[in-house]
């Protein structure tokens, strides 16, 4: 009824209003720290990290925020952060990685293997945690910052971003980007369709990839593509400074020009910028129904994000419902990717089953706050064959399949 009772509240205003009036964007803070390089939120927190004031914490969904350096010793120009499970990670500029195991209060420095000493952006999952150095490639870490290898690419390339998902793997450089299917182990230049090779900003839903570049605006890419075709249409500017993805909605911050929306059904961009007077935003994040956006100028605001969404995409049921989608890469062997969305805090749990019905892994039980989540399932353990995957919350239960080939 939760469900049901949500989307007749919206109904009504889609039939008596052509031109819908939503609430504007408000300040959730000045931190005077210089630009807001990365925001990131965790199940409990959101962490700005400035380029000159260090990193700040807010553990009241922005209402307040406080500053949390103690560690960071000078190296205040925080570029990136990621987290995993009860770690959260910092990457600088002169002082290269820190990590923290208590949300932020102390923090410690790791740069045992690294070359270079400006992290330019950092991303970790159950396989690691992965550094790009501005110059000097990216690193992998398998035991928590304490000792780095190189994973990709050598010294002298101007890195931006990078993306991976299971065996995928994009990094966005100032010349292009190179590309993995194979979880690193080959590379290849993929820049077929670009028409500008400064890749801000580049990364991937189910199924697809996308980029944001500094002069060319964005592209995407399907699956198993060779080329890139842009997605322009409704930008006022090419120049990309960042990209934002939840569920299945993209974000784009152009410079100058504040943040827009794609329109999944006009296939163009929508700007959403009502009462966003500082419109270089440098980064976004999503944590409980609110859209953050850092600017450049070191200011935090905010945004219902349902009223965003259902006012340009109407796309209730990827707002408001359960939905576990198709794991990735299917055939697999041995991991795969299984994503899925759950609308409010809830108990979930994600199981595997063989043909028979007999349950022969459990890949996840607990609470999970609301949004879009990714599990793996390891199947080096168990035999070839076909396989189902159920997520279970309360009354809602739905079952998939995958193929395990060996």
């Amino acid at each position: 009824m939760k469900i049901i009772y949500k989307i007749i509240l919206l109904y009504p205003l889609l039939l008596t209003s052509s031109s819908l009036t939503f609430s504007q964007w408000i300040i959730s803070e000045n931190l005077n720290g210089g630009q807001v390089n990365h925001l990131l939120s965790t199940e409990k927190y959101i962490f700005a990290a400035t380029s000159s004031n260090g990193i700040f914490r807010s553990d009241d969904n922005g209402a307040t925020w406080i500053q949390k350096n103690t560690g960071l010793q000078n190296f205040l120009s925080v570029q990136t952060m990621s987290a995993w499970n009860n770690y959260v990670y910092a990457g600088t500029y002169g002082g290269g990685f820190f990590y923290s195991t208590n949300f932020g209060d102390l923090w410690i420095q790791s740069n045992n293997g690294l070359t270079q000493t400006i992290v330019k952006a950092l991303m970790s999952d159950s396989t690691g945690i992965y550094a790009g150095l501005i110059f000097a490639g990216i690193y992998r870490s398998t035991n928590n910052g304490l000792s780095w290898s190189r994973f990709a690419l050598g010294e002298g390339d101007l890195l931006y971003s990078f993306s991976f998902r299971s065996e995928n793997f994009y990094i966005g450089l100032e010349g292009g980007i190179y590309r993995s299917t194979n979880s690193g182990v080959n590379w290849s230049v993929f820049v077929s369709g670009l028409s500008n090779l400064s890749v801000r900003s580049i990364l991937q839903s189910d199924g697809k990839a996308f980029c944001g570049t500094y002069g060319g605006g964005v592209y995407y890419s399907e699956l198993g593509e060779s080329q890139w075709h842009p997605m322009n249409t409704g930008l006022p500017d090419p120049e990309v400074r960042n990209l934002f993805l939840t569920g299945l909605n993209l974000f784009a911050a152009i410079e100058g020009n504040g943040v827009f929306l794609f329109n999944q059904t006009s296939e163009s961009w929508t700007g959403i910028n009502q009462g966003l007077t500082d419109t270089n935003i440098s980064s976004m994040t999503v944590k409980e129904n609110y859209i953050y956006t850092g600017s450049s100028t070191g200011k935090i605001w905010k945004r219902p994000l349902t009223e965003i969404i259902t006012g340009i995409n109407q796309n209730f049921s990827e707002v408001y419902e359960f939905r576990l989608y198709q794991n990735f890469p299917n055939p697999f062997n041995p991991t795969t990717e299984i994503s899925f969305y759950i609308p409010e805090r809830s108990f979930v749990t994600l199981k595997v089953y063989d043909i028979t019905g007999n349950e022969v892994s459990e890949i996840f039980t607990g609470i999970l706050p609301e949004g879009k989540h990714i599990k793996y399932w390891n199947g080096e353990n168990h035999s070839s064959g076909v396989y189902f995957y159920t997520l279970q919350s309360g009354s809602f239960s739905q079952t998939k399949k995958l193929a395990l080939i060996k």
